[in-house]
């Protein structure tokens, strides 16, 4: 059975954080936070597989979707996406809620945890590993983060507004995500519900903030990592994909990373799926079953088998 849907909007001192919500308001509540360069609609596929019994709110983290971006000039951190999310958390006035993150949301929920400990009861992590990798790379190639963020982002200052003045036909914003995100035209069509802008002429403009690209994954070592992911972590389930598209060296991170999450946190479920990054677009039901176990379970700190 379809869900309640409703859409609103929280004023923030730079604009509005949009939201889209889906189920009871009086239910117990989940956040829900997508990955890089996305929107609150990536959760649309998989949200009506889910239990009833919980209340769903997704975002549109700022310069995404029909969020408004933050003010123009220096680079935007992770830490401003937790930030954002805190107001989203004051506003809604929750005490406690189920995180759940696609991707580099995932790195943005430790945050969150490690600042604002014991408010988020459980952790449903959407292929965690390519976000992981990226979040220590200032450990072991400084330069080469330094210059893929901060040089790229400044010396090349004015292409950003250029793309944002980019127009393309419906078909042409549909095959860009079929091409770069390997998404069928209805899943890509889904993607795209909150992000395609009417110019005029049959035209669009993508809302997305291209600045957004460059969001900086905060400089930090494994251990300080390791140590914000670890400390009062709630128990998480993480499902991984079997297909990895970064390059070697960073899946190798990635692995490792994970390895190291598993050993440290009492309970750390891994549940892996054959797919690519966007599995929770392309295949839901191939997994929803085991988010449907852990959400109605009432896992604690005990520490469980892996699966």
């Amino acid at each position: 059975m379809l869900k309640k849907t409703e859409e609103w909007s929280i004023e923030a001192i730079w604009g509005k954080i949009a939201c889209v919500s889906w189920g009871d308001p009086g239910n117990f509540p989940v956040l829900m936070v997508h990955g890089h360069m996305d929107t609150a609609a990536t959760f649309i596929p998989i949200v009506q597989h889910l239990p009833d019994k919980y209340y769903y709110v997704a975002i549109d983290l700022p310069g995404h979707g029909k969020s408004d971006p933050f003010p123009v000039g220096p680079l935007i951190s992770q830490a401003h996406h937790m930030v954002a999310i805190q107001l989203v958390i004051q506003h809604l006035k929750w005490e406690a809620f189920v995180y759940m993150a696609h991707s580099s949301g995932f790195i943005i929920g430790i945050l969150y945890n490690y600042i604002y400990p014991n408010r988020i009861s459980k952790m449903v992590n959407l292929d965690p590993p390519p976000p992981l990798s990226m979040n220590c790379f200032p450990d072991y190639s400084p330069n080469l983060w330094y210059q893929y963020f901060y040089d790229d982002y400044y010396e090349n200052y004015s292409r950003w507004e250029l793309e944002h003045s980019k127009e393309y036909s419906y078909e042409q914003a549909i095959n860009l995500l079929v091409r770069s995100r390997k998404l069928s035209k209805e899943q890509s069509a889904v993607v795209l519900s909150r992000t395609l802008v009417p110019v005029g002429n049959g035209k669009y403009r993508l809302s997305w903030e291209p600045r957004m690209k460059k969001v900086v994954a905060i400089p930090m070592t494994e251990e300080m990592l390791i140590k914000i992911a670890t400390t009062n972590a709630p128990a998480m389930l993480n499902i991984v994909a079997s297909i990895d598209e970064t390059f070697e060296m960073l899946k190798e991170r990635g692995d490792h990373l994970m390895k190291r999450l598993q050993e440290s946190i009492p309970v750390f479920i891994v549940i892996n799926v054959t797919g690519t990054h966007d599995i929770h677009i392309t295949k839901p039901e191939a997994f929803v079953d085991k988010i449907n176990d852990f959400l109605n379970s009432d896992i604690k700190t005990k520490r469980l088998a892996k699966l």
